[in-house]
């Protein structure tokens, strides 16, 4: 057998509990789990639980297995192989031993080694479909037909066993998402299969941007699993990229509150506030960013989500606040995009419809105080602050005769002017600069200042007709 190199993916690591294990069986190996991994897979601190679990189900290949796929969780390898060794002496014919050792072989990057005890499995207990699917998906990325012949063994020995979604799920293990969605999309019967299995094909059909298959695969997955939380987040996810927001909303509330034991992100309440603020529900919205520190301390951006937020309902002191607060918190890591931002909240405030012109002016020079700031604190964005306030200054007093904007323009020049090299844009907002200097001092009758500034604006645009009429005047 060629020798794989395999990363384990989160899916693999499924309890091996297969529908067939006893509910009795299947609490307690719940039960021990909890202990084993609480307690970091420490096998002295958990020996009493142990022992007593090992009266009870020591003739149980299952319950066995079960234990040391406890110790598998817990990453304490070699009490998890010695579980899978007994499990596999116990009952020779059960296939949850066999499993239980690939599955350590997985974890430790040995692919070849977890291929032959899955291998191993489909030989002594070829009933158990789970050894096939988990045979196929380790070897796939060496044999795709090899992998693909076992599950097609899969299907002759149980014929009821939906292959075609243990190949989707073969597929998007190893990244092959759109190789997935065919074999997934060639499953009859949707409701026929397993919890992960329909939300992986849901969650696959999300990442390629279907996003009507995906609502269709999450409306049957919280139907037949209600409380399988994951459905409820996909479903608000490509609810909210189709713009159903209403539906967004139901699927987040249920997803707030379900009995799973789901780990919130940061993205679930980004998504939830999306769809709350696309229904009108600002206030909910703004609550929802709220709990991102909870579920990601490290994430900086919720008063800049707040903040987007109170723009879009118009609230622009809460607005700044929020940004101002943002630009605290980031202290250092602050770059003049950040009072870029600012600033652009108070351009926003002034250009809402019936937006009076006191209104405008105030939220102007707000602005144009917030540049400033830029000017000052970072010299490298210093000429595109001047070049802000200087359409700040013409917003707030667009007369050219009073020339409220000149200074700024003549300092634009002044820092753009020496340079060798002048981009296409630079150029254009020379000529903008010269053109307003020009004007101005023609208005003011001072012929021989306009004719200066529309001969520099005549060299970089001959034909400009600004310049050849103020350069024509006698």
């Amino acid at each position: 057998m060629k020798a794989i190199k395999y990363i384990v993916a989160g899916a693999l690591m499924l309890s091996i509990a297969a529908p067939t294990m006893a509910q009795d069986v299947k609490s307690q190996v719940d039960a021990i789990t909890k202990v084993v991994v609480d307690a970091k897979g420490d096998a002295v601190a958990t020996k009493a639980q142990i022992k007593d679990f090992m009266k009870l189900n020591k003739k149980n290949a299952q319950a066995i297995a079960g234990l040391g796929h406890a110790f598998l969780v817990a990453k304490n390898y070699e009490q998890a192989k010695t579980y899978a060794d007994m499990a596999m002496k116990v009952g020779k014919n059960v296939s949850a031993g066999y499993i239980l050792r690939g599955d350590i072989a997985s974890a430790e990057d040995d692919g070849g080694l977890a291929a032959s005890y899955y291998e191993m499995s489909t030989q002594q207990d070829p009933q158990d479909p789970t050894a096939y699917v988990k045979y196929a998906r380790v070897y796939q990325k060496v044999d795709a037909d090899g992998a693909v012949a076992m599950l097609e063994k899969l299907r002759s020995v149980k014929p009821d066993y939906p292959v075609d979604a243990a190949a989707g799920y073969m597929y998007s293990s190893n990244n092959k998402l759109k190789t997935a969605l065919q074999y997934y999309g060639k499953v009859q019967n949707i409701n026929s299969l397993d919890d992960y299995i329909l939300f992986d094909y849901a969650s696959t059909a999300y990442v390629l941007e279907d996003y009507d298959k995906t609502l269709q695969l999450a409306a049957a997955g919280v139907q037949k699993y209600p409380h399988y939380s994951s459905f409820y987040r996909v479903g608000m996810y490509a609810s909210d990229k189709v713009k159903k927001y209403e539906d967004a909303v139901n699927y987040g509330n249920k997803l707030f509150n379900t009995t799973d034991t789901i780990k919130y992100t940061a993205n679930d309440y980004i998504y939830y506030a999306e769809a709350l603020m696309n229904t009108g529900k600002f206030d909910e919205a703004i609550a929802a960013y709220k709990h991102i520190p909870e579920v990601d301390p490290e994430n900086k951006e919720t008063n800049k989500l707040i903040s987007g937020l109170y723009v879009k309902a118009h609230r622009f002191p809460e607005a700044v606040a929020a940004m101002e607060q943002y630009i605290t918190e980031a202290g250092e890591n602050a770059t003049y995009k950040e009072l870029d931002a600012l600033a652009d909240i108070y351009i926003d405030e002034a250009s809402v419809e019936g937006a009076t012109d006191a209104v405008k002016k105030a939220a102007f020079e707000n602005a144009d105080k917030v540049y400033a700031r830029m000017a000052e604190k970072y010299d490298y964005a210093a000429t595109y602050a001047v070049w802000k306030r200087a359409l700040m200054n013409h917003q707030i007093n667009p007369d050219v005769k009073v020339g409220r904007a000149l200074p700024y323009y003549q300092q634009y020049i002044s820092l753009v002017e020496p340079k060798a090299e002048k981009t296409a844009s630079e150029l254009n907002k020379l000529a903008i600069s010269y053109t307003y200097l020009a004007v101005h001092y023609i208005q003011n009758d001072k012929k021989a200042e306009a004719k200066e500034w529309a001969q520099k604006l005549a060299e970089i645009r001959p034909d400009d007709p600004n310049a050849q009429q103020i350069l024509s005047i006698k």
